[in-house]
């Protein structure tokens, strides 16, 4: 039993090639993005979203590979999509794929304690798009984000002190 384990998470030359072939298309989607303008850099933005959803998937049966890149990676991923959507670049999409792009960049969020989708989207409205820039926050810079509940912006402000 112990083998058959050991089997299924060992990596092959053939799995090694092909994370690596996502890991450029993430990549490569992600440097497309990142040169669009930005009405066309959503497509692109979308694409190097699936890639690494694809990649950290496969990366979960090789817990023994660890690419810290991908975080940086991600991070920056995740503030293209807000520099983006605050230029307008969603503009001209519709309603639901205009929530379900905030949803998707907007979710790292959502690992702070206290933090739900609801108060995400409205952080990720307002320039915050990943975890180190709500860190870098003073306090009473939630104040000036009037959608955000009392509550929450409370726990924030008492986790930023």
């Amino acid at each position: 039993m112990n083998d058959m384990v050991q089997q299924e998470t060992t990596l092959t030359r053939d799995d090694a090639l092909s994370l690596q072939a996502q890991a450029r298309e993430f990549e490569s989607s992600l440097l497309a993005a990142m040169d669009a303008e930005p009405a066309t850099a959503i497509p692109s933005l979308q694409t190097a979203s699936q890639a690494l959803t694809e990649l950290r998937e496969r990366l979960r049966q090789h817990p023994d590979i660890e690419l810290p890149m991908l975080e940086r990676l991600e991070r920056s991923m995740n503030r293209l999509a807000g520099e983006l959507y605050g230029r307008g670049a969603c503009d001209h999409l519709d309603q639901q794929a205009e929530q379900a792009f905030i949803d998707r960049f907007a979710q790292r969020l959502t690992l702070v304690d206290g933090i739900g989708p609801v108060s995400a989207r409205v952080l990720f409205a307002h320039g915050i798009c990943d975890l180190e820039q709500l860190k870098a926050l003073k306090p009473e810079a939630l104040d000036n984000i009037k959608s955000l509940n009392a509550a929450t912006r409370a726990r924030l402000k008492q986790k930023l002190t």
